[in-house]
């Protein structure tokens, strides 16, 4: 599953990293991770367990530079990735903006990836 993949990939630089949303009481930085999208690979023998995977990885700190440089991070880790699991990553997309929760001080920086991976 790519989850746990993506998971067992960031744990190092990213301890703080959760789906969807954090928990009530987290430390920053905080990294969230939404699957948008996936697109099953399909050929003749049917459906495979490979497919494209839109995932949004977000990366929230009081500081700005802290957060951009986080995210730098996971960039760079991430587009290296190519096992059995995971053979290609794309890099898509990057936003930065104030967190939209009830958190006012933190920076939030959003990245799209694209993966071709093991589903």
């Amino acid at each position: 599953m790519l989850e746990t993949a993506l998971v067992a990939r960031l744990a190092d630089l990213a301890p703080q990293l959760y789906p969807g949303r954090a928990p009530t009481n987290y430390d920053t930085p905080a990294v969230i991770y939404n699957r948008l999208s996936t697109q099953m690979e399909d050929d003749l023998d049917g459906v495979g367990d490979m497919g494209w995977v839109v995932m949004q990885i977000d990366v929230y700190d009081p500081s700005y530079l802290a957060a951009k440089e986080l995210a730098q991070d996971i960039r760079d880790h991430l587009a290296i990735w190519d096992d059995e699991q995971v053979h290609s990553v794309t890099f898509v997309n990057e936003t930065d903006m104030i967190d939209e929760t009830t958190e006012a001080t933190l920076y939030r920086v959003m990245m799209t990836f694209l993966f071709f991976a093991a589903i």
